[in-house]
């Protein structure tokens, strides 16, 4: 077994007396940090950006800041947790913190389910009922994805649009549907080029996603998703901005590297994303 890192129990014999808050902190935040190293898990951006553009209260933001950063991090966990075993084989992702949820899964799992009750009541407490609707529907969404949809070739990309639009309203903010919407598809243009890029671990996992089934089939969702992106640009800030909604399935089909298509992607989201602002503060 690979050595874990600091805070983590040294083997599964020991996690009775090695077990601590630390651990579980560290456990938790893990898959979140990781992620955002690798440029990944940007959708909190959009709901602080969310929350400054709507809010006037500091307190309200920064308890939006906490919610949305602590379903996030359930979120990235539960997948980590539930795909421990695959992982082994993923050059991607951390081999100590693999070992580590390998080792106490079990555990793990019982874990996520109080603390994903705990953020419930969080999102209640602090954020209102509609926050605390949004985080359980998304919570449902993502056992719904780590156990079924993931493996479902077709529906896991538009699942996924819903997944990201379901975090967008956790923070409870009045935002007009399109916006929403927005972020939904953008969070599945997203995740074409994850599974493409994961495609060859998850054939040797025996996960079907889109990119397993057909090599074709990605680049048709893509171009789905970038004229629904058109659709909706058009509606929330004009014909110009819309006319730019093909810039992820162009970087696709001309850039070699599925990663920096990716990361170019995100690039242009973030420049339309900041019209998008713009338009929602005068809206």
């Amino acid at each position: 077994m690979t050595t874990s890192p600091r805070w983590f129990p040294p083997s599964s014999a020991s996690v009775d007396s090695h077990w601590n808050a630390a651990t579980l902190v560290w456990a938790n935040g893990f898959p979140l940090l990781h992620r955002l190293r690798r440029g990944e898990g940007l959708l909190l951006a959009v709901n602080l950006s969310l929350a400054i553009v709507r809010e006037p209260d500091p307190r309200r933001i920064l308890a939006q800041a906490l919610v949305s950063t602590a379903v996030l991090a359930l979120l990235y966990f539960l997948n980590d947790v539930h795909d421990c075993h695959g992982d082994r084989n993923d050059p991607g992702k951390d081999r100590a913190f693999v070992g580590f949820c390998i080792a106490h899964r079990a555990l793990l799992f019982r874990a996520l389910a109080l603390e994903k009750a705990a953020v419930l009541i969080l999102a209640f407490v602090l954020l209102g009922p509609e926050s605390a609707s949004a985080t359980a529907a998304l919570f449902a969404a993502n056992l719904a994805y780590s156990f079924a949809i993931k493996r479902m070739a077709v529906l896991d990309v538009p699942f996924v649009a819903l997944w990201g639009a379901l975090y967008a309203l956790v923070p409870g903010v009045d935002v007009p549907l399109g916006w929403i919407a927005l972020v939904g598809v953008m969070t599945a243009v997203c995740h074409v080029f994850q599974i493409t890029r994961d495609r060859e671990v998850d054939l040797s996992n025996r996960v079907r996603t889109s990119a397993g089934v057909f090599r074709w089939l990605p680049e048709v969702e893509l171009a789905l998703l970038c004229a629904a992106m058109g659709l909706l640009l058009y509606h929330l800030v004009g014909p110009l901005i819309a006319a730019s909604a093909g810039a992820p399935l162009l970087l696709r089909r001309s850039v070699r590297s599925n990663t920096l298509a990716w990361l170019l992607s995100k690039g242009y989201f973030g420049a339309i994303w900041i019209v998008a602002l713009s338009r929602l503060h005068a809206y």
